[in-house]
């Protein structure tokens, strides 16, 4: 078992496979208590990874780079700091880096790709992410290891709400400048907060604010 002050990822049997299993300690603990007990449990190799083409060692293997990768408002402010492109605006950074997604009732936002399916942020020589540390959350988050049904609620329901926080400052980002967005075609969209509504890094947003009552009364074990 490895922990962090708030949150446990436990190791848990799957068959011939090592994944893990989620508990939360604290009624305090944030996103970021999460994603540092997850990656420490994977620096220490205590998971099997069920992808065919994976190697035994993360480092240099790849396998997960050809995934569409969905991005979070939190992702975009860490990777403009990484990059060194703070001066970019919201659509600026996705038009460089980024692909939008329209559907009928639903925008996504995915870390751009290149001609060979490969996200472009991968060394293609080394096979290794060149934006390691400030790569996106789920990145972090979907590590090619099994997981328990309730830890994977956890990690769904994260993604979904992050991912609705930026279509939220999407939707806004004209509003901010005077400029009123204009839809063709299309659902009205009545943008509303979240937990992750104006948080600067993954450090202030609690879990218990995330979940659904239920799912948190399954994974908090008071500490």
């Amino acid at each position: 078992m490895t922990q962090s002050e708030t949150v446990r990822v436990v190791r848990y049997q799957f068959g011939e496979k090592h994944g893990y299993d989620l508990v939360i300690t604290d009624n305090q603990a944030t996103v970021q208590d999460y994603l540092n007990a997850l990656n420490r449990a994977i620096e220490q190799s205590l998971f099997s990874c069920y992808r065919k083409n994976a190697l035994p060692v993360c480092a240099g293997c790849g396998a997960c780079c050809v995934d569409t990768v969905s991005l979070t408002r939190i992702d975009i402010l860490n990777l403009r700091e990484h990059l060194r492109v703070n001066q970019e605006t919201l659509q600026q950074f996705l038009e460089r880096g980024g692909y939008i997604q329209p559907g009928w009732r639903w925008v996504d936002f995915t870390l751009r790709k290149g001609e060979d399916g490969l996200c472009v942020f991968q060394d293609r020589e080394s096979r290794l992410c060149s934006i390691h540390p400030a790569r996106p959350l789920v990145c972090r988050l979907y590590t090619g290891c099994p997981c328990t049904r309730r830890a994977d609620k956890v990690r769904n329901c994260i993604v979904r709400m992050a991912k609705h926080d930026l279509v939220s400052k999407w939707l806004t980002q004209d509003a901010e400048k005077g400029v009123t967005t204009a839809f063709h075609e299309g659902c009205q969209p009545r943008p509303k907060p979240n937990a992750f509504s104006g948080k600067k890094n993954y450090r202030q947003v609690l879990l218990k604010d995330l979940l659904p009552p239920e799912l948190w009364r399954q994974i908090y074990v008071k500490g």
